[in-house]
């Protein structure tokens, strides 16, 4: 039984013994911790980098596909316009000017609901519609069925006159065969007519290189 008792000295040393192993433990853990924080600290900075680098490198990458998407088909046009001899071919570089030059340059009538030979009417009816269309059917609304029928037929115009447009252009400077199926499906792919007037930027117009003016319509 003496080996079982311990003096009042011997159970402060278990105690202190056991407190120390507790701080121990703690300590430990306490690093543990500290070292699984940091890291994961860091992880947190590094992945916050990484998607600011990748946000970074998608915006210059966005911006550059912009500016082709503007640039290549805005040099094509200013090529086209100047071997056609147009005196403004610079109108290729402005955006809703680009869609009046495309209507303009083929030197053939606008066959489509009406028939003209002015054809630069065509292109600013067809601006106008586009940019203001909208408002004026709101506008219209105000007389019954009136404003609703207009919004129902404005796309389908809309889509005919972009799909003659197209139509148009791909005869006067490419080639009648390719003209219907390639200016038909552009209606759904819009980028295939865009792609087909980069690759016919350096071909001759059907009335040939600079004239223009030498072929007879009722706009200049």
């Amino acid at each position: 039984m003496e080996f079982l008792l311990l003096s009042g000295s011997g159970i402060n040393d278990a105690l202190t013994n056991i407190e120390t192993g507790l701080n121990s433990a703690n300590n430990s853990a306490f690093s543990l911790y500290g070292i699984f924080a940091a890291f994961a600290g860091m992880l947190g900075i590094s992945i916050w980098v990484l998607g600011i680098i990748g946000a970074i490198i998608s915006s210059i990458f966005g911006f550059i596909l912009l500016i082709l998407e503007y640039l290549l088909p805005a040099i094509a046009l200013y090529k086209l316009a100047k071997k056609a001899g147009y005196k403004y071919p610079w109108l290729g570089f402005i955006p809703f000017a680009q869609t009046y030059l495309e209507f303009v340059l083929p030197r053939r009538e606008f066959n489509l609901l009406v028939k003209t030979k002015k054809r630069n009417y065509m292109g600013i009816a067809f601006l106008v519609l586009s940019l203001f269309g909208t408002s004026i059917i709101v506008a219209l609304n105000v007389v019954p069925a009136v404003g609703q029928l207009l919004d129902l037929l404005l796309p389908i115009v809309l889509m005919a006159m972009a799909w003659r447009k197209k139509y148009d252009m791909l005869v006067t400077f490419r080639s009648k065969e390719l003209a219907l199926p390639i200016s038909i499906i552009s209606i759904f792919v819009p980028w295939l007519y865009t792609i087909v007037l980069i690759f016919s930027m350096n071909q001759e117009p059907e009335y040939g290189v600079g004239n223009y003016y030498n072929v007879y319509m009722e706009d200049h």
